[in-house]
This record gives structure tokens, sequence and C-alpha cells, in this order.
């Protein structure tokens, strides 16, 4: 299977097409266990595969966050560090983790990989100004 071949599929075809692999790598397993696997080189293409889909999952996972990030700063009023802290302790209480609002935005405006609060995160946001802030999650969220 190529990349290009995942990249044009939607979130429902991957899950789905990911989960056929996984019973496909199982069932390959289960044949290799009673020495009736005629293809071993399978199960090596099989876990490539796999993990070409999960990564396109976790791509598109990380746009869909960064979109939700863009709107969420883009409808703040007063772009204070407090009201960035508020916009990003919501978001993760809603569809996204904290750790997809960390991931997303911790590697946009964290290079360092310091480990900060979300406080300290939503002082990194503010540190850019808003416009810049949205521009440069707007670039990243493009490149995926």
């Amino acid at each position: 299977m190529k990349a290009a071949e995942i990249k044009d599929k939607t979130k429902i075809e991957l899950n789905a097409q990911s989960r056929d692999l996984r019973l496909e790598l199982f069932n390959l397993k289960l044949q290799r266990a009673t020495s009736q696997l005629e293809k071993p080189i399978r199960l090596r293409d099989l876990r490539r595969d796999i993990a070409r889909v999960e990564t396109r999952l976790s791509q598109l996972k990380r746009k869909e966050a960064l979109k939700q990030v863009v709107s969420a700063i883009e409808g703040i009023s007063h772009f204070t560090v407090d009201g960035i802290a508020d916009i990003l302790n919501g978001l993760s209480k809603g569809e996204l983790t904290r750790k997809d609002v960390f991931k997303t935005l911790g590697s946009i405006f964290n290079p360092n990989h310091m480990r900060v609060t979300s406080r300290g995160l939503a002082e990194l946001v503010h540190a850019k100004g808003k416009d810049k802030a949205i521009q440069k999650i707007k670039e990243v969220k493009n490149n995926i």
C-alpha cells in the first residue's frame, strides 16, 4: 500500500481499513503459530501498512484539533493569558483531550519541548500576539 493511496481516504475509511488490517494481521499470526503461514513477509508488510494508516489518522486528528484551536483563539475578545488559558482548558474538556491540545500547540509554540502547564502554554501563545499566533497555527494546519 502506498502513502498516496492513504492520503485520499476519509477518516471513516481509514478506521475501517485499520480494523481490517489488524484482523488480517491477527489471522496471519494464528497461521504462524500453527506453522501454516506461507508468506512470512506479509506480517511485516501488514505492520507497516497499519503504521501508515494510523499515522494518517493521527495527522487528520491533529489537523482537526488545530482547526478548533484557531476558531477558539479567533473568538477571544480579550487576548490575555488568562483568556487563552481558559480557552485551552475549555478545549481540553470538550472533544479534544488535554494531550491533543498540548501536542498541537506545544509543537508550534514550545520548540524546546520543556514541560509547561496550561498557563505556561497560554503565555507562549500570548507572547506571539493574536494575529501571528493564528497565522502560525494556520500555516502548520495547511502543511499537514
